[in-house]
């Protein structure tokens, strides 16, 4: 044997060159077909989602065509196998492992031809549920519909029903004849019914609204029905207490004739009073909300004065009170001590004279270039007030102490948001803000 390979080594080589030729070829071819491989071929095998559907007629699905599974127009599987089962048919399809994970438990399945010819693929709708679909599932009958051929629907029709349609197809054409210029009379006279269907369109639009209004009308009468019915005790008690509430008020009715003709006096002096109240409102509404700002900040000081005030009640009941009620004798007696006082001093007369001697002298202005002491007593007074006191063109600005606390100054700067003028006030007198107390 070894000897033979030696003699026609050259044989054997080309024989060996021509198997692997061979098995590259058809490789090559396999992997350029539209034909899928299970995974256990080497290299050109791929494992893949099996899922089956049912179809009531499988006309011209061909396994093994590269007849494809499109999901939103994308190639994303083939059918593999095609099988007879309880008078209909089951297509198996392989989808690539990428695109399973999209197909939901409620899908459905249409077959429809891809061309002219009839090649068929079947078109997935992924359906709308969370649930995935499991590996071998089949999508059932009542899910799927298959391609329905134009020879099918006439051979629905009854005899009349084909001659009508002859003889519509035959007037048809005679009506859009090219040659005479029917079809574009007959486009013309179809743009004349725009508006007349957009206003159709608005007129179904209504009524499917009123379709659906009365569909709830329906739904909530049943439901107060069913809960009137599931009442009815409770509705007869309603029913008689209102009937013995009515009576009531036939047993009353010179009563309420009576007031009814008291109403319309009563109605125009209320009327009166309204309008009274609402100029009041309207004359009160500023005042009101000016003084809003005020409030508030009046509303913490007092709550600050309520320690005060609680502190100073005993001193006034414990000591002042009894103080008064003790010295109440000792000054009416000195009232009496004084009566008789007068005539002991000199008499005020003579103090008043001599006082106005003092103001003549003070108030002599002598002959010549001197003044007297009335000339510079304004002047001495006047320096006095701007040494002592502080004043811009209104007049003397009035001193007082101003306490500022942490909520005080929180509210000052909500009052200066509702009035701006405050605000400036509060920057020309230097008024502290709250981050520099709190």
């Amino acid at each position: 044997m070894t000897r033979a390979i030696r003699e026609h080594l050259r044989d054997v080589i080309a024989i060996v060159a021509l198997l692997a030729a061979g098995l590259l070829s058809v490789f090559v071819i396999l992997a350029n077909q539209r034909a899928t491989l299970p995974d256990w071929v080497p290299i050109l095998g791929s494992d893949r989602f099996e899922l089956k559907t049912e179809l009531s007629s499988a006309q011209a699905v061909t396994p093994g065509q590269g007849q494809s599974v499109d999901l939103a127009g994308i190639r994303v599987g083939d059918i593999t196998r095609v099988e007879l089962s309880d008078g209909h048919a089951v297509v198996t399809m392989e989808v690539e492992n990428e695109y399973a994970p999209l197909i939901n438990e409620d899908a459905s399945a249409l077959l429809r031809p891809k061309t002219g010819l009839n090649d068929m693929v079947i078109e997935v709708d992924p359906g709308v549920s969370e649930q995935d679909i499991a590996e071998g599932a089949t999508v059932p009958l009542a899910s799927t519909l298959p391609n329905v051929n134009p020879d099918e629907v006439l051979a629905s029709l009854d005899a009349d029903t084909q001659s009508f349609l002859k003889l519509l197809l035959a007037g048809g054409g005679e009506a859009l004849d090219p040659e005479q210029g029917r079809g574009e009379k007959l486009g013309a006279a179809l743009r004349q019914f725009e508006p007349f269907a957009r206003n159709l369109a608005q007129i179904n639009r209504g009524l499917e609204q009123r379709r659906r209004s009365i569909s709830r009308s329906i739904t909530n009468f049943r439901l107060l029905s069913d809960e009137l019915a599931a009442n009815d005790g409770d509705l007869t008690a309603f029913v008689e207490s209102s009937d013995a509430v009515l009576q009531r008020f036939a047993n009353q009715e010179a009563s309420i004739r009576a007031a009814l003709r008291e109403l319309p006096g009563a109605l125009e002096e209320t009327n009166a009073a309204l309008k009274g109240a609402d100029e009041l409102a309207l004359q009160a509404g500023p005042a009101l909300r000016n003084s809003l700002g005020a409030a508030r900040g009046l509303k913490p000081a007092l709550r600050a004065l309520r320690p005060f005030f609680r502190e100073t009640v005993a001193p006034i009941r414990d000591q002042i009170r009894p103080f008064t009620q003790q010295v109440r004798q000792p000054v009416t007696d000195l009232r009496r001590a004084t009566v008789g006082l007068g005539r002991t001093v000199p008499p005020l007369r003579v103090g008043l004279t001599r006082l106005n001697q003092g103001f003549n002298a003070l108030a002599a202005n002598p002959e010549g270039g001197d003044e007297g002491y009335l000339f510079y007593l304004p002047w001495l007074n006047h320096n006095t007030n701007l040494i002592a006191t502080l004043q811009d063109a209104q007049g003397p600005i009035a001193r007082g102490l101003v306490m500022d606390s942490c909520s005080t100054a929180r509210l000052a700067e909500g009052v200066f948001t509702q009035l701006p003028f405050t605000f400036t006030l509060a920057q020309l007198t230097g008024f502290p803000r709250q981050a520099e107390i709190c």
